[in-house]
């Protein structure tokens, strides 16, 4: 348990107040300006406020972080950081001045662009499972727990609608402006526990005496299989559909890559605090369930006041994910199902609202889904991870590329998804020879089987 004093209460009262009005007042500003205006918040976003909502979009599995830096030690910095600033820096380098030039509004429809109708439609379903916030809801129902005791389940559920509550409201600006403030406050959050570590546990020498052989090593104890996937998994961010939004929503081309670009020194510098706070955590309070690393050492260094600001930064560090996960998830129902398939006739306030239905349904989904991968940080992101990479990185990369033979996308996105899918209950109900192989790669390998075959075939028919 996180015991809160009552500094500590006021400052996450105050916390909830301030975003539920910054809120409030973006949805007054936003009223009755169209559907581009709720779902792309007009496609004027600048600088600052992309880099402050990609930054702390892209980091609320922070406690997910902490379970495994704690599990693993200092690889974690390479598994869960060297391999994304790679695929980060491909995706500013390569793909966000194209993907704002393109005027999209979603991911699928970036791939309809390319592929099809059929390929749309494939990449809306996988688009919708893959931004359903699992992980995250399941940070919020942790946090929520470990300070009232309540059933999981129950701060799941509450953590969720309180969450969501603001963007149901006021659309993508509600989203962007209350970014800004939970950037601001993950910032002092994760400077101030590892500020603390440092002084009160000491340094190198102090984690050197205390921890496990191997979890200061740069390779840690992972296989070089389990490398690989992390690799894939983290290449998963060119087809991640938040960033495609934020690049879509952007003032201009430059906006976008730039803002990328400037994203990156960002998560190094949570990469390095998290991954050694919850290394801290390891050497301090060896036993502990590894998912809340980071509030029990609180717990141990912080007094009273500090404890509960480091607290509302976690709070804000998962909020800001869980909002905007669930709004790219509503997107994917009023934008990419209602209007592009069901009703394309549809009004903008006919389309704003079921983007609100798909926003309230994605947060139901996620809190049944948490339940389902009982509890696990590193199950969740490995299991969605690779089924978002084997089946939409082949037919997007290749798409942009100029590769797009006709029934491509759609054959490698079934074929990804046959793969990952099949394979994972193979592991599950198969034999025990099943489990030395991960999941990802007959994904991946289906994926590209699938668009090739479609090439060959309609390269025969041109013939």
């Amino acid at each position: 348990m996180l015991t809160l004093g009552s500094l500590d209460i006021a400052a996450v009262l105050l916390y909830a107040v301030v975003v539920l009005y910054i809120g409030r007042v973006a949805s007054a500003r936003g009223a009755d300006r169209g559907a581009e205006e709720f779902l792309l918040a007009g496609r004027g976003l600048g600088l600052p406020l992309f880099v402050a909502s990609l930054v702390s979009t892209w980091y609320g599995g922070i406690l997910g972080i902490g379970e495994i830096a704690y599990r693993d030690g200092v690889v974690t910095l390479l598994t869960q950081g060297g391999f994304w600033y790679i695929a980060y820096l491909l995706f500013a380098l390569l793909l966000a001045g194209r993907i704002r030039r393109s005027e999209q509004t979603t991911l699928p429809d970036e791939i309809g662009r390319m592929h099809g109708e059929t390929a749309r439609v494939i990449a809306s379903a996988l688009n919708f499972l893959n931004v359903v916030p699992i992980a995250y809801l399941l940070s919020l129902g942790l946090l929520a727990q470990i300070v009232t005791g309540w059933p999981l389940w129950l701060c799941v559920g509450l953590g969720g609608a309180v969450a969501t509550a603001y963007s149901l409201l006021g659309g993508f600006r509600a989203v962007l402006y209350t970014d800004m403030l939970q950037f601001a406050l993950m910032c002092l959050a994760v400077a101030l526990l590892m500020g603390r570590s440092v002084t009160a546990l000491g340094g190198a020498e102090y984690l050197a005496t205390r921890l496990p052989a191997g979890h200061l090593a740069p390779s840690g104890r992972i296989g070089a299989q389990e490398m690989f996937v992390w690799l894939v998994v983290a290449l998963s961010t060119l087809v991640d559909p938040n960033f495609y939004h934020r690049c879509h929503a952007a003032r201009d081309e430059r906006t976008a890559r730039r803002g990328v670009l400037l994203a990156i020194g960002f998560w190094m510098l949570f990469d390095v605090c998290t991954t050694f706070t919850s290394v801290y955590a390891r050497a301090a309070l060896p036993g502990i369930d590894a998912r809340v690393a980071l509030p029990a050492l609180a717990q141990h260094l912080l007094p009273g006041g500090l404890k509960g600001l480091f607290f509302v930064g976690l709070l804000a560090t998962v909020m800001s994910t869980v909002d905007s996960y669930c709004f790219v998830a509503g997107m994917s129902v009023g934008h990419d199902l209602y209007r592009r398939r069901l009703k394309p006739d549809a009004t903008d306030a006919q389309v704003v609202r079921a983007t609100r239905f798909g926003v309230a349904a994605s947060a139901a989904l996620a809190v049944a889904l948490s339940l389902y991968f009982r509890g696990s940080f590193k199950a969740i992101w490995k299991t969605l991870g690779s089924l978002s990479s084997a089946a939409v990185l082949v037919p997007m990369l290749l798409g942009f590329a100029g590769f797009r033979p006709r029934g491509g996308g759609a054959a490698a996105m079934l074929g990804g998804t046959v793969g990952t899918l099949g394979w994972s209950a193979l592991r599950r109900f198969g034999p025990p020879w099943a489990m030395k192989l991960e999941p990802l790669l007959p994904g991946l390998a289906l994926s590209l089987l699938g668009f090739t075959a479609a090439a060959l075939l309609a390269r025969g028919k041109r013939a």
